[in-house]
């Protein structure tokens, strides 16, 4: 069983980072009619980024004031020098507040809601009930009941995750890509919670057939895949929710 989507970010940010590349050089043998300072040009290329990121993550604010620094940069060009720089902000402010407005409804759903026995958890409800379940009295702390915890950064990593009552998983990737095998996890008390998050990079698990894994991401700017065997989804229930954003998330079931 396979489900497959283009993994667009890959393709974005390389042809990103390729055309970048151009401007720079072309910019400074001066074949553009709008000449950039090496310094002006770094600043452009954080400004769109920063635009790109806040956009992916529904951040208008973001989004709206990486636009209007733009147009300050390029207000000579664009001919719109008397508008520099108050009507300009003043515009991005209100630019903020309509796509706030208008896209509303959907940056709430942005924030995982999972349904269980017809309840529904947000995702801070979920880690309260993790929390919850720690102080009961018949709960033995223990290596084997231990939160799982995986940080990435500019690199890779590989964990196996073998606890014998395996309850909350956190993984955090920037700029990386991280492998979690879950085979040999054992889930006494559902439902067991995976959080991803971070951003730029690929995190792939590794989980058994039987689990019945209900993804929650909500999240515009990720790439979600399941592969491997077909799932039964006759095991425990496992939340995947999360804020991981222009990267790749897949689950290998085995």
């Amino acid at each position: 069983m396979e489900t497959k989507q283009v993994k667009w970010g890959h393709w974005f940010w390389g042809l990103f980072f390729v055309v970048c590349a151009a401007i720079l050089v072309l910019s400074q043998l001066g074949l553009f009619t709008y000449h950039l300072r090496f310094w002006t040009l770094v600043l452009v290329l954080i400004l769109v980024a920063a635009a790109i990121k806040s956009l992916a993550s529904l951040s208008f604010a973001g989004f709206s004031f990486s636009l209007a620094f733009l147009a300050m940069l390029f207000a000579k060009p664009l001919g719109i020098q008397q508008l520099v720089p108050w009507t300009i902000l003043g515009a991005a402010v209100l630019l903020s507040i309509g796509l706030t407005l208008l896209f509303k409804p959907l940056k709430k759903h942005h924030f995982s809601v999972v349904t269980i026995n017809d309840n529904h958890y947000s995702l801070s409800d979920l880690r309260q009930m993790q929390k919850d379940a720690k102080k009961a009295p018949s709960y033995v702390p223990s290596s084997e009941s231990a939160d799982v915890t995986v940080n990435v950064k500019l690199g890779s990593a590989t964990r196996y995750v073998q606890q014998g009552d395996f309850r909350h998983a956190v993984i955090h990737v920037n700029l990386g890509d991280a492998k979690v095998f879950f085979d040999k996890a054992t889930i006494i008390n559902e439902p067991a919670l995976i959080e991803v998050l971070g951003q730029l990079g690929d995190i792939s698990l590794y989980i058994p057939r039987e689990w019945n894994v209900q993804p929650n991401l909500g999240n515009l700017a990720v790439d979600f895949n399941e592969k491997g065997e077909t799932p039964t989804k006759t095991g425990p229930l496992v939340v995947l929710a999360g804020d991981f954003k222009m990267g790749d998330v897949t689950i290998h079931y085995i």
